[in-house]
C-alpha cells in the first residue's frame, strides 16, 4: 500500500524522500529545536518535525506495523502540542504578528488530510485512532484560527 500524499510548497516534500535521509532530518531538526528559544522559530521547527512524524506514520502504514504507527500517532501528536503551546504561550498577539500561528494553521490543515489519506488505507480498528488525532489536531487548529481572527472575520474552519 503505497502512499503518495503531497506537501505544501514553502515545505519540502518528506514523502518523496528516502527514509535514512529523512532520520537525518529528523535528528537536524531536533538539534535546531535545542538551540533556539524564539517562538516563531521553534514552532516553524515543530511543524517540519511534525511533516517528518506523519512521513513515518505513513511508513509505518505501509510496513503494516501497529505497533509503530501508533507511537509515531503518539509522538507527532506531542509535537503538535508543543507547537501548540509555544504560540499560545508566546504573547504575540496572533491578529497582528501571524507568523508562527499563520504557519501553524495551514501546517495542521495539511495534516487532517494527509491523515486522513493515511488513515482510509487502515481497517476501521486502525482508523479509529488516526481519527481520534485528526480531531484533536482540528480542535488545535480551530483555537489558532480563533486566536488569528478573533472576531470570526475571513476564518475558514472547514478547510
Amino acid at each position: 500500500m503505497a502512499i503518495s500524499l503531497c506537501a505544501c510548497s514553502t515545505r519540502p516534500n518528506v514523502f518523496s524522500e528516502q527514509r535514512d535521509e529523512r532520520l537525518r532530518r529528523f535528528d537536524r531538526e531536533r538539534e535546531r529545536l535545542e538551540r533556539t528559544n524564539d517562538p516563531v522559530r521553534r514552532t516553524k521547527i515543530y511543524i517540519r518535525i511534525s511533516d517528518l512524524m506523519i512521513s513515518f506514520i505513513g511508513d509505518a502504514v505501509q510496513m503494516e506495523d501497529s505497533e509503530m504507527m501508533e507511537d509515531k500517532l503518539e509522538g507527532y501528536r506531542s509535537t503538535i502540542r508543543k507547537a501548540r503551546n509555544t504560540m499560545l504561550n508566546s504573547g504575540r498577539d496572533a491578529s497582528l504578528k501571524a507568523s508562527g500561528f499563520r504557519d501553524l494553521e495551514i501546517a495542521l490543515r495539511q495534516h487532517v488530510r494527509q491523515l486522513g489519506d493515511i488513515g482510509s488505507q487502515l481497517t476501521f480498528e486502525y482508523r479509529e485512532t488516526i481519527e481520534t488525532v485528526i480531531s484533536e489536531v482540528s480542535e488545535v487548529r480551530d483555537e489558532l484560527l480563533k486566536a488569528l481572527f478573533p472576531d470570526g472575520e475571513n476564518a475558514t474552519p472547514g478547510n
